[in-house]
């Protein structure tokens, strides 16, 4: 099933390549994508290093419906799926966002929703977000109580789940209205949070949060008013490597 309305923006990341697969296997194919570019050889936010290989200590080892999407192949670069599926898609030639040529790239196109997938850390300034588009992204919290940066190691250690939170964009980081959020049990293996579980954990949200969309035949909001929560900064080292050590289990999925 093609959603003609929806296209989507990403970045050669880990959660984009779980993005198109995850939209892949339940036929929820994007009307366009738009690739932004990295021509560098070093790794931006988000990325693997291509210079290592996947260890096995970081791969998925859970087979059950809570982490149905955390099950991709994260070594698939982004053109080769896209080559294989026949999808429309364009190459910017920059890797922001908020470049001039990007925003004219979609302010042109038809879709009214994009799903953004950029690199880590871009933040969506007033002229993207002026386009007239909706811009829907899957935060890696539960919202609105863990925003910011790296928030399910937070979540990890104050309740012992992760979150993902689809949200409309907006300029304040985080506070768009929620059209749907879930929590995820600790995974068995910590060591793969970083590009397969969170990334998994967000694309299970998206897809559900498009089903939802295509049952309705319109956005259904969970949260409108997204207010209040805690904002978090990149975890310290030390804390994270001590919540990756952690062995506890038991919550469910919610």
């Amino acid at each position: 099933m093609s959603l003609t309305d929806i296209g989507i923006i990403v970045g050669d990341t880990s959660r984009s390549r779980a993005y198109l697969q995850a939209l892949t296997r339940n036929k929820l194919l994007p009307n366009y994508v738009l690739v932004l570019e990295d021509t560098s050889d070093k790794p931006l936010p988000g990325q693997l290093d291509k210079s290592k290989p996947i260890r096995e200590s970081e791969k998925v080892v859970e087979d059950d419906e809570c982490w149905s999407e955390a099950h991709f192949d994260s070594t698939q670069p982004i053109k080769v799926l896209l080559d294989e599926l026949g999808i429309s898609y364009e190459v910017s030639t920059s890797k922001d966002i908020n470049d001039p040529s990007v925003i004219e790239a979609i302010r042109r196109r038809s879709e009214t929703t994009f799903i953004y997938s950029g690199f880590g850390g871009a933040l969506l300034r007033k002229d993207v977000l002026s386009t007239g588009k909706h811009f829907l992204h899957v935060h890696g919290g539960y919202l609105p109580d863990y925003k910011g940066s790296t928030t399910n190691y937070y979540s990890l250690i104050v309740e012992n789940t992760l979150g993902a939170s689809a949200i409309f964009l907006s300029e304040e980081i985080d506070c768009g209205p929620v059209l749907l959020r879930q929590k995820f049990p600790p995974p068995l293996n910590r060591q793969a949070i970083d590009h397969i579980y969170d990334s998994g954990a967000r694309a299970k949200v998206l897809i559900e949060t498009l089903k939802n969309y295509l049952k309705h035949g319109e956005w259904k909001f969970e949260l409108p008013d997204n207010t209040g929560g805690e904002t978090y900064y990149i975890i310290h080292p030390v804390l994270k490597h001590i919540t990756i050590l952690d062995k506890s289990q038991n919550p469910q999925c919610e």
